[in-house]
This record gives C-alpha cells, sequence and structure tokens, in this order.
C-alpha cells in the first residue's frame, strides 16, 4: 500500500505545533516538581528513591577547590581570647608558671631538698605586709581578735606603729585577717616564687646585693612598710621586716601535708644580724598557737580565672584553707587550693627521682605499704617522713623536742660582737642543750640576749 504524500500545508502546520507540544511537556514536568516539594515526607516503608547524578556545579570540591574557600578572602570561625587573670583591687598579679623550688646545694638538715621543678597558677599577693592599722580595723569589725601588746616590740595599737606590721599574732588570728578581706594566706611555694623573682631565681627579692640598705634588718623593732625600695614583681618587704605566716603545714619537700604540728613561715626580720636568715628558701615554721613581734603576715589570692596546671584539691575540713573561705563569703573557690605537682627534681646522695621521689636506683616507686596520691606523694607505710622536730637546722628558733638540762658556757671568740651590738652585755656565752624555751628561760634568768640560735644551742649575749 503506497503512502499518501502530506502536502505543504500538513508540513507547515506540524512545524508550527511541535514547539508548543514540547513547551507543553516541560511545563507538565515543572509542575509535578514543584507538587513533589510540597508533599509529606516518605512513610518508612516507602522505598527510597536514588538520588540525581552530581552535575558539575553541586559536586564535592577538589581540595584544591576547599583550601581556596578558607583563603584570605573566606570568613573565619571567631576564637575566643583566653581571659586575662586578674587580681582583687590593691593586690598585685604574680603570673606563676614553672619554676625551681628549694636549694641547689645540700642544706640545713635537707630541709631545702630536693631541689624541685614545679608549676604556679596565677596568683595575687599584697604590695606590703599587713599594717597594724589595717589589722586594727579588722578587729573593730568584730572579725579578728586583737593582737597582743605584751612586749615593746608589739605593733598592735603601739603609738607612730600604724603603718608597721601587724605583728605578734598566731597562725589563726593570721589567717582570720586575711579570710576577712575574702582572701587567703599564701602557700608557701607562692612565697617562695614571689621572694625569687620567679623563673629569675633571685638571691634575695632585690637581687644578688647585700641586704644593707635594701631591707629592714638589724633594727631594735620593725620599719613602716615600704620603707625600702620594692623588689620582685614591685612587692615591698618580701624578705625582712617581719616573717610571714604561710598556709602550709611543715613537711620534707617537695610535698605537703595534710596535717601537721608546725605551720610554715618565710622572710627573716627586723632583729636577724646574719644573711643566713634572709634567704628566700629557708624555711622556718610555729606551733600554730604561738606568736612573736618578729611575725606578721601577707594576704594573697587565686588570680581570676583560676587555672591550677595540676589540677584542683579541695581543702581539708578545718584546714587554714577552708577557714579563709570566711563565713562571710561563703565561696567554695577560696576553699580549694591548687593541687601541688612535681616535673622533675636534683636528688642528692646518688638517689634518683622516680616521678614521685628521691630513691636509690632500683628502689619501688614508693616504700613498702605506701601508696601515690595525688598532689601528696607516697602516703602511708611510712612513705612520708613525719615532719622534724621544729627547731632542726634551717629553723629560726622554734622549739625542739629534748629533756636534756641546758648548759651555759663562755664564747669569748663573740665578745668584740656583743660589745659592738648589746653593748650592756659583753660577754658572749653558748646555752646548749634542752628546748630552745628552755634555753630562753635560762638566758633571761641571767640576763642574757639571743645573738644567734642553731640546733640545740643559742649564742647570747650577757652581762
Amino acid at each position: 500500500m503506497t503512502a499518501t504524500p502530506r502536502s505543504p500545508f500538513d508540513a507547515l502546520r506540524v512545524s508550527r505545533l511541535l514547539p508548543l507540544a514540547l513547551l507543553s511537556l516541560v511545563l507538565v514536568g515543572g509542575c509535578e516538581r514543584g507538587r513533589s516539594s510540597e508533599r509529606s515526607e516518605p512513610t518508612s516503608e516507602a522505598a527510597p528513591a536514588a538520588p540525581p547524578p552530581e552535575s558539575p556545579e553541586t559536586a564535592a570540591p577538589s581540595a584544591q577547590e576547599a583550601a581556596s574557600a578558607t583563603g584570605p578572602g573566606a570568613e573565619e570561625p571567631e576564637v575566643e581570647e583566653p581571659t586575662a587573670p586578674t587580681c582583687p583591687e590593691g593586690m598585685v598579679l604574680l603570673p606563676g608558671g614553672p619554676f625551681w623550688a628549694g636549694a641547689e646545694h645540700e642544706s640545713f638538715a635537707g630541709e631545702e631538698n630536693p631541689r624541685f621543678l614545679t608549676r604556679l597558677a596565677p596568683f595575687c599577693l599584697d604590695p606590703t605586709e599587713v599594717t597594724a592599722a589595717a589589722y586594727e580595723r579588722c578587729v573593730e569589725a568584730g572579725a579578728c581578735r586583737p593582737a597582743r601588746t605584751e612586749y615593746k616590740t608589739c605593733n598592735y595599737k603601739r603609738a607612730g606603729r600604724a603603718d608597721h606590721p601587724i605583728n605578734c599574732i598566731d597562725h589563726d588570728e593570721a589567717t582570720a585577717y586575711c579570710a576577712w578581706r575574702g582572701a587567703r594566706l599564701p602557700s608557701e611555694l607562692e612565697w617562695e616564687y614571689a621572694a625569687r623573682g620567679g623563673a629569675e631565681q633571685r638571691k634575695y627579692p632585690w637581687g644578688d646585693d647585700s641586704p644593707d640598705g635594701k631591707t629592714c634588718w638589724k633594727q631594735p623593732h620593725s620599719c613602716a612598710v615600704g620603707s625600702f625600695p620594692a623588689g620582685a614583681f614591685g612587692l615591698h618587704d618580701v624578705v625582712g621586716n617581719v616573717w610571714e605566716w604561710t598556709e602550709d603545714w611543715f613537711a620534707p619537700y617537695p610535698w605537703p601535708a595534710a596535717s601537721g604540728r608546725h605551720r610554715v613561715y618565710r622572710g627573716g626580720s627586723w632583729s636577724r644580724r646574719f644573711e643566713k636568715w634572709l634567704r628566700p628558701t629557708l624555711r622556718n615554721r610555729f606551733a600554730p598557737d604561738h606568736w612573736g613581734s618578729h611575725l606578721g603576715v601577707r594576704c594573697a589570692a587565686f588570680a581570676e580565672p583560676l587555672d591550677c596546671p595540676y589540677g584542683v584539691e579541695p581543702a581539708e575540713e578545718g584546714d587554714a584553707a577552708s577557714r579563709s573561705a570566711g563565713a562571710e563569703t561563703g565561696s567554695e573557690r577560696k576553699a580549694q587550693r591548687c593541687r601541688r605537682g612535681v616535673d622533675d627534681a636534683q636528688c642528692l646522695g646518688g638517689k634518683r627521682w622516680n616521678g614521685v621521689r628521691c630513691a636509690d636506683p632500683g628502689a619501688p616507686r614508693c616504700p613498702a605499704g605506701a601508696e601515690v596520691v595525688p598532689g601528696r606523694g607516697c602516703v602511708g607505710g611510712g612513705g612520708m617522713e613525719a615532719p622534724r622536730a621544729a627547731g632542726s637546722k634551717g629553723g629560726a628558733g622554734a622549739p625542739e623536742e629534748s629533756a636534756a638540762e641546758v648548759r651555759r658556757v663562755r664564747s669569748p671568740e663573740f665578745d668584740e660582737d656583743c660589745r659592738q651590738n648589746s653593748p650592756t652585755r659583753p660577754h658572749a656565752h653558748r646555752l646548749e642543750g634542752g628546748t630552745h624555751a628552755a634555753r630562753n628561760a635560762v638566758g633571761a634568768k641571767h640576763g642574757c640576749k639571743n645573738r644567734d640560735v642553731g640546733v640545740g644551742w643559742n649564742s647570747a649575749c650577757c652581762p
């Protein structure tokens, strides 16, 4: 069968209708796609449709394209700047960080050994020792007990000494004053950091020069605070004027003790005439309820925000850090302290640092029966050596335990020193045996005045 040929008009009609047909198909498809976007999500039973192939425009960018997207012209995510540490008004910020504590060479009875590397959080200190006038305001507020006035060298309510450091207060009274201000006592490591210029490891706060003209020492009584140029960090009288209470119990280095018999104090005083007493590494101690005109206080505080290198250690119930929280503040922050850590230590006598203690090569990490307690070292089973009796070498005269009878013998080699410094007591004597308190009593009975003290002896100038 032969097909009927189309006329020219038929061809023209088809050519005109074809574009319209194609356009209608496009519109119908577009409407379907528009309606499908408005439909609800398919049920879990519906089979998922296969994803369409990626076009060059929607394909994942190459590594080169991704890198260019984060180039100089791209927006970078905001990075929160660390908050700079701040201090309470009137206090000085100390940056903290790594420093070596203790003596490099063997010290008196090993009390300053081993020298060890630790890190401190930023902290704050008073620029001067607390004055008698400032302490009197605490007494007037009902937050502090009156300081003692038995000796003429005590400064509380003493005419002309309002700007001298408060003295003749015990450890609890020093703690109460700082708590009244919302502060605390410094740790002994914070104190040593301040005295040595931190990582600078200064011989004295002011440098290597002799203490003469640099601090208050070899005086008949204390000096007004700030009478001498500031030392490291802009602090005054860190060494000299009065010794300063710290929050720590006395214990062998490098770890702190959770309890003890004596609290550490540091710094030397106005009465000292020998440079050995002004060394920043020297550790001294007193029973918490003891006091003297040689001993005062400087307050500390945590810099905010608190950033402890080794973590935070809650204070023991009833200890100085807890009491320094103060009922007025109710702050948990002030009832905490930074945990101590030791990164390295310089052991003496052939011993090696094993991460916890100085021990003989091959010895266990802790002695038998002891275990490692974070921030405390080896505890239990004899692992933590009992604190030495106060008055051991390195102490400045706290009483050591002894029942021996006190003997007084002449020491004429020091007569010239007595004549120069105690003209009415030109004869030097040495008092040996007994406790420090017993030796003081014997000396006082004979009208003597101490010129120096040591382990088991007092050197005194007598009439």
